[in-house]
């Protein structure tokens, strides 16, 4: 990483330069003082740079111009990848999200894998893929690990909830909304979503929000179908922008 090796080589000439004119001992201090602060700010800037840029994909996705969007990335992981660790992880998220979003789940798996530290919704994406093919436990411990990575996303409560009354697991699933209601007291889409699961109510998808077309987007595809057929207007859904967590957004 290009940055680590910068900003070692500056550490290492301030300690030989305080060494020189002054003690060795002193300086590992003052360079190792170098060695943070030159690394902080390269991450910085070179994290400035990636944010704008991942911005481009978005006007490429709502235009429905995949190759496009996928080159586009391949060219910000060509660019950044060697100055930024995790760089590699994030994008291969977004091309994995971008399979999914076109309903190629086997492609879409392995990228998700790759990019899945610290991101929800890949582990999310992950889930769902293993729930669709059977693969309950192994969807089970993807989503475990979401709702531990955001804990403040009311959508990773929800689709792992969801899912588990779909399987049958209603007290584990009313688990899940207990412990998304321990964390977000207040939200309204959780109470709402536990009062059906614990009274046995029919879950309409529909009242989730957008964000749950990202999780199932072949869903809003069989709406669309119906609203064509009946004249009504669909739920808003556009590309949500680049599937990474708070965590990785905050740079932790």
């Amino acid at each position: 990483m290009y940055t680590l090796i910068l900003s070692l080589a500056l550490g290492v000439v301030t300690f030989v330069l305080v060494a020189v004119f002054f003690d060795p001992l002193a300086a590992v201090v003052p360079a190792m003082m170098v060695l943070l602060i030159a690394l902080v700010a390269l991450l910085l800037r070179v994290k400035r740079k990636v944010d704008a840029e991942m911005q481009g994909i978005v006007p490429l996705l709502q235009r429905r111009q995949v190759a496009e969007a996928q080159r586009y990335l391949e060219g910000l992981r060509a660019r950044h990848a060697r100055w930024m660790p995790l760089l590699n992880g994030q994008v291969d998220a977004q091309l994995g999200m971008i399979d999914y979003l076109q309903l190629k789940f086997d492609e879409a798996l392995p990228r998700l894998e790759k990019g899945k530290w610290r991101n929800w919704m890949a582990l999310g994406c992950i889930g769902a893929i293993h729930y669709r093919k059977g693969r309950h436990e192994q969807a089970w411990t993807a989503f475990q690990k979401a709702v531990d990575i955001a804990k403040k996303e009311p959508m990773a409560y929800v689709v792992f909830a969801v899912l588990l009354n779909r399987a049958g697991m209603r007290d584990r699933s009313l688990e899940v909304m207990n412990a998304g209601l321990k964390v977000l007291p207040d939200n309204k889409l959780l109470k709402d979503l536990k009062s059906k699961i614990a009274n046995k109510k029919r879950i309409k998808t529909s009242k989730l929000g957008d964000s749950w077309y990202q999780f199932f987007p072949e869903e809003l595809a069989a709406q669309a179908q119906m609203a064509g057929r009946r004249g009504t207007p669909l739920p808003s859904q556009g590309f949500k922008g680049p599937a990474v967590s708070k965590q990785q957004r905050r740079g932790r």
